[in-house]
């Protein structure tokens, strides 16, 4: 099928169902979609890039959304205009919520923020709370909330705020979603599948089986507190007929998480959302569940238009499609699961071909609604092509020329006086080139026939070639490569074009005289004079661009690139605008080895990232879906990946595979530890799991903790023996045994404590929630508590070997630094914006980080400055035969 794409392709945080027609969601990169035909097209709406966690309407005009740094916005007209409301605050919210009527409303996130509106939202006040971060609220009436948030916490008011009282769950879990149908009647879900359900408005609760072990974030009930739903982790949805006692699974028919849904009071009409920007929508109760909306990631490389349809193509087999000039876009099924690397449409709209790996020809005649693959005679590789009526040409690796003259039913091989990868090829009329590896330029004058080497003086890698009128030709490449000729190539001129970034695509108007050139880190450079000089333009992402594609008379501009990005110019490239703003998918675990040279990354979706000899990072096949928290290598060739449901991963062969081993365990595993031996690890994740091997994960064994009303966010070992776990509520455990007993220590306080890093046996250092940063130098028997300059939630600390320079980071691009073995700490940024996941530190100057949104980080200077290395498929970096 095909499904309409959100024009940021994101993870969606909240949604919110006005009735049967009207709906909003919200999400990552200030994604706001909005639709007024019960989900058929979603457009978008606003221009902020704050991340955004939910939303909520009064009815189809008035509306309110809360998200990252305390943004709040505001509508009175449906979303056409979105107005950011004062707060007093920068602390992340996590939850919105106003009356029926529209004037009372409470917004609720980090740190204990408490935001009251009496207006309509139009001003916010701050409320007294005691700290707790808080995830979601709702609002019953103008004088009825309940909020929620870590551990457990349910706060109610019934005085419009004046008061909040502390209700006892006896839930230690963090509680994730809220809703209520009375003063009386109310739910609450959250970590670890709980459930907890109150007839009293909250004096007491009680925990129902949900009969799963997954997180819950969506809770809905109808008007008569009889049907419930909720939904979560990897796709689970659960249904009840009963107000919430008993509870049934339903069949969503994804494996994303779902973080929030909405229903109609008819309980029959309903829409989820979730990662990857997936919008589900049910007309039967949920019983049955259609994509609306099912968001794409994947890496885009060619472009091509004709009239007002737009086709891009990327990673396996994504086509990307729009028929109104950008407006809307749909993804399309080319059929094939092969990375696909350009694409080309005649005039008609109607006939197109697209080209990949492994000799891959595609050809449509029905604008790419459907696809059928054309017999070449290759195997290699190819990475561009280009027709011209009935006659197309296409190149690739291996000094690969293919030629047909009957529209492809029949490709022949072409000589060509090279063996090198050509990466691009392109005619005007029987004239025409290619363009490749070490510098190589081919040209024919008789329609591809013949071929001949041409000398440009260039040895970088040349990536596209754009054939001009009257012998014209601009060639772009590696390093900022430029080149151009006006005489068939007799001659080259090399032009300034100003950066040294590798440049992947050129285009020119049919006059010659404007043209643009695209290339890594969203780089944009146009000219005026047929490539003479070149100037920047403010393309508005940081995404590596890999195509561009002009109309002849220069009036629309299309540009693709990582993650699904797509960016159109309307007036020559003044301004750029994003018709889908790509995201990467949010990165965890980080391991670089001391070199800075060689490592690992892992993150949502299976994702493995390597790099070696310090080259490009690229993808690496993990075999799972499961997002994945925490990679942990014993030396260059061999490491382990640990994930979601007990998902353990280990390659043997510095990545080219990885192998699953049996943990033993469902529960998430969120951080594992493996000694240099190849034989010695430890895996630890919710309910207080600790796993442990001594066989090299062969086996997995259980380890006794403590207590199990814990999650274990990290672990650590100084040797063989000596090790930490940390978890929520302040949780430290400590072995000196190799894990054979475990004993709890007191690490001072209850904030949550998500990593740890032993530096030798008698000192580690533990961060957490709200700025906490705890330190040791006696093995654990006390922690002292480091005073903070922020109280940014941390999620990572690293020190160097000598225990003098250390960092951490954490959520909204924080950075903190200390030079003098944590006796003072530095507050900084990236410049990123994003929330950041781990860190690596080697040196008082060199250090790596991961985070939000496919964010890989490093600094050689102490962190004055971040330099930002990018992944993505490379044409010059394919496997050949």
């Amino acid at each position: 099928m095909t499904c309409t794409i959100a024009p940021r392709s994101v993870n969606l945080q909240g949604v919110c169902l006005v009735d049967e027609a009207h709906g909003w969601a919200v999400g990552d990169g200030g994604m706001i979609l909005a639709t007024t035909d019960g989900g058929l097209r979603w457009h978008s709406q606003g221009s902020t890039d704050k991340d955004l966690r939910a939303v909520c309407f009064a009815d189809t005009e008035r509306g309110w959304i809360a998200g990252r740094d305390g943004v709040i916005l505001h509508t009175t007209d449906g979303g056409r205009h979105w107005e950011q409301r004062g707060t007093g605050t920068d602390r992340n919210l996590y939850g919105i919520s106003f009356d029926p009527a529209g004037r009372t409303g409470w917004a609720v996130g980090d740190s204990g923020t408490i935001l009251v509106s009496s207006d309509g939202g139009l001003t916010w006040q701050r409320q007294h709370s005691d700290g707790t971060h808080f995830t979601r609220c709702f609002t019953l009436d103008e004088k009825t909330a309940w909020i929620i948030g870590k551990r457990g916490a349910i706060h109610a008011t019934t005085d419009a705020g004046a008061t909040w009282v502390v209700q006892q769950s006896d839930a230690e879990i963090d509680l994730r979603g809220i809703y209520a149908v009375s003063p009386d009647l109310c739910w609450a879900v959250g970590r670890m599948g709980t459930v907890l359900r109150s007839e009293d408005g909250g004096g007491t609760w009680t925990r129902a089986d949900s009969g799963t072990g997954l997180d819950l974030y969506g809770l809905w009930a109808a008007p008569d507190g009889r049907e419930v739903r909720t939904s979560g982790d990897d796709g689970v949805i659960l249904a009840s007929h009963d107000g919430g006692r008993t509870w049934t699974p339903q069949s969503s028919g994804t494996a994303k998480d779902v973080v929030s849904l909405a229903f109609m009071p008819d309980t029959r009409h309903g829409w989820m959302v979730g990662d990857s920007g997936l919008i589900l929508a049910t007309p039967d109760g949920g019983e049955t569940w259609t994509p609306q909306l099912s968001g794409i990631h994947k890496d885009l490389a060619g472009v091509h238009g004709s009239g007002d349809a737009r086709w891009a193509v990327g990673r396996d087999g994504l086509l990307a499609v729009t028929t109104d000039g950008g407006a809307t876009w749909q993804v399309g099924d080319t059929g094939s699961g092969a990375q696909l690397w350009d694409v080309t449409f005649l005039s008609d709209a109607r006939r197109g071909w697209a080209v990949g790996d492994a000799g891959l020809v595609l050809a449509t005649e029905d604008g790419g609604s459907s696809w059928h693959r054309q017999d070449a005679p290759t195997e290699v590789p190819l990475l561009s092509v280009h027709f011209d009526g009935d006659r197309g040409w296409a190149a690739g690796a291996e000094g690969t020329i293919l030629a047909t003259t009957d529209a492809g039913t029949t490709w022949r091989l072409t000589d060509t006086p090279t063996e090198v990868p050509l990466l691009s090829v392109h005619f005007e009329g029987d004239r025409g080139w290619a363009v490749g590896a070490e510098g190589t330029i081919l040209a024919t004058t008789d329609a591809g026939a013949t071929w001949q080497g041409q000398t440009a003086g260039a040895r970088t890698t040349l990536t596209c070639v754009h054939a001009g009128t009257g012998g014209a030709a601009r060639v772009v490449g590696r390093a900022g490569t430029v080149l151009t000729t006006k005489d068939g190539g007799v001659t080259w001129e090399p032009q300034d074009s100003g950066t040294e970034v590798s440049l992947w695509g050129v285009a020119f108007t049919a006059s010659g005289e404007h043209g643009w050139a695209v290339g890594d880190g969203g780089t944009v450079l146009a000219t005026k004079d047929g490539g003479v000089t070149w100037e920047p333009q403010d393309s508005g992402i940081a995404d590596n661009l890999k195509g561009v594609w002009a109309q002849p008379d220069g009036a629309q501009v299309y540009a693709v690139g990582d993650g699904s990005s797509v960016i159109a110019t309307g007036n020559r490239g003044a301004t750029w605008s994003s018709h889908v703003a790509s995201t990467g998918r949010n990165l965890y675990g980080v391991h670089i080895f001391p070199t800075g040279r060689d490592g690992w990354v892992v993150g949502d979706g299976g994702t493995v990232l390597a790099t070696r000899a310090g080259r490009r990072w690229a993808q690496q096949p993990s075999g799972t879906a499961a997002n994945l928290y925490s990679v942990s290598p014993a030396d260059h060739t061999t490491a382990w990946a640990v994930g979601r449901a007990g998902t353990i991963l280990v390659t043997r062969d510095a990545g080219l595979s990885w192998q699953r081993q049996p943990s033993g365990s469902g529960k998430d595993l969120l951080e594992v530890h493996m000694r240099p031996d190849a034989l010695t690890g430890w895996a630890v994740g919710d309910r207080a799991t600790i796993l442990g091997t001594r066989d090299g994960g062969t086996t997995w064994l259980h380890q006794p903790s403590p207590y199990t009303d814990c999650a274990l966010w990290a672990v650590d070992f100084a040797d063989d023996r000596t090790g930490w776990a940390v978890g929520t509520g302040g949780t430290v455990f400590a072995t000196r045994d190799g894990g054979v007993t475990w004993e709890t220590q007191d690490s001072g306080g209850t904030d949550d404590l998500i990593d740890i890093h032993a530096v030798d046996p008698a000192t580690a250092w533990a961060v957490g929630h709200r700025g906490t940063v705890a330190h040791t130098r006696d093995g654990g028997r006390t922690w002292e508590r480091r005073e903070s300059p922020t109280r940014q939630n941390f999620t990572a600390v690293h020190f160097t070997p000598d225990g003098r320079t250390g960092r951490v980071v954490g959520r909204s691009d924080t950075v903190m630094t200390s030079h003098d073995g944590g006796t003072t700490w530095q507050v900084g940024t990236t410049g990123t914006g994003m929330s950041l996941w781990n860190v690596r530190t080697f040196s008082e100057r060199e250090s790596w980080i991961v985070g939000d949104e496919g964010t890989v980080l490093s600094t050689s200077d102490g962190g004055a400055t971040w330099d930002q290395h990018f992944y993505s498929p490379e044409k010059d970096a394919i496997p050949v035969r």
